[in-house]
């Protein structure tokens, strides 16, 4: 359900996209440290959106230093460290994976499946490690993501309701730990994110999960064919009301008291660049621009 949240790099500054790309390999670290080796093929860059989020609600400054690695051993690159909200994504995923190949275990079926049974058990090592610290938020995330199984295996004809399931458990794990107004604007983030995430997932899965039988909010209102122009004008407003709130969640943002400026304009770019273009392609309006 991840790959959604993304920058729109031609118009991000060098040092922007070199800072992006820094949390990126910070973050794929920490997870190996955290999560094991294994946990570092499942990054995203969802879950630096989640850093970036942590960064500039909480004040934070990353420190970036040069490092080699082993898919880049030649060149030192710039790897963020020392950072609790790159610890706390690394966390995240570590929960989010093991659920998630838990899901696939009981959903999916052929080579999706096995391969989530060979996962399993190092995602398993993973999450133990990090109950230690997060044993409230991996409850948490359970009880969310079997509300949204439950309604799923419904049928629910609704689209709001999963939706707004999935956009609690971002709230979730944006908030965690955090209190007074960082974890208000964070909690509003978080959930209108998710919203989205789930409603350009279901718009991107629409014809294939008719194939297959599976269930998909938005085959009861559009079914399986081609969306007509008005459908895309509704869904359009749904995707652009959750970029919204998290617009006006930003906006009470001080960004004179951010030490991390970039995050905050890597932010924007994701926000007014990024998701709509994602929105677009998923509802065939890109014209391919840039």
């Amino acid at each position: 359900m991840f790959g959604y949240v993304k920058v729109y790099a031609p118009e991000l500054k060098v040092r922007e996209q070199e800072g992006y790309r820094a949390l990126y390999c910070g973050l794929c670290r920490e997870m190996g440290r955290c999560d094991g080796q294994c946990a570092r093929l499942m990054l995203s860059y969802d879950l630096v959106f989640l850093a970036l989020v942590r960064l500039c609600v909480t004040g934070e400054a990353p420190t970036f230093r040069p490092r080699r690695c082993l898919v880049h051993p030649l060149r030192r690159r710039p790897m963020g460290e020392d950072c609790e909200a790159l610890a706390h994504s690394a966390r995240c995923a570590a929960l989010l994976n093991y659920w998630k190949c838990r899901d696939d275990c009981a959903d999916e079926r052929g080579w999706r499946r096995l391969r989530a049974y060979l996962l399993l058990p190092f995602l398993a090592v993973g999450r133990r490690r990090v109950r230690r610290v997060y044993a409230e938020l991996d409850g948490r995330i359970a009880e969310h993501l079997a509300a949204l199984s439950r309604l799923e295996r419904e049928g629910v004809d609704s689209v709001d309701l999963p939706a707004d399931a999935f956009g609690e458990l971002l709230r979730e794990l944006c908030v965690f730990g955090l209190e007074g107004v960082s974890a208000k604007l964070a909690a509003e983030i978080g959930y209108h994110v998710g919203r989205w995430i789930y409603l350009v997932d279901a718009l991107d899965d629409r014809e294939a999960d008719a194939k297959r039988g599976a269930y998909n909010p938005l085959i009861p209102h559009f079914g399986a064919l081609a969306l007509t122009e008005e459908q895309k004008e509704t869904m359009a407003a749904h995707l652009v009301e959750d970029l919204m709130g998290v617009e006006r969640a930003l906006d009470l943002l001080d960004e004179d008291e951010i030490p991390y400026r970039d995050g905050m304009a890597i932010l924007k770019n994701i926000l007014y660049l990024g998701m709509p273009r994602v929105a677009r392609e998923v509802l065939g309006e890109d014209e391919g621009e840039g």
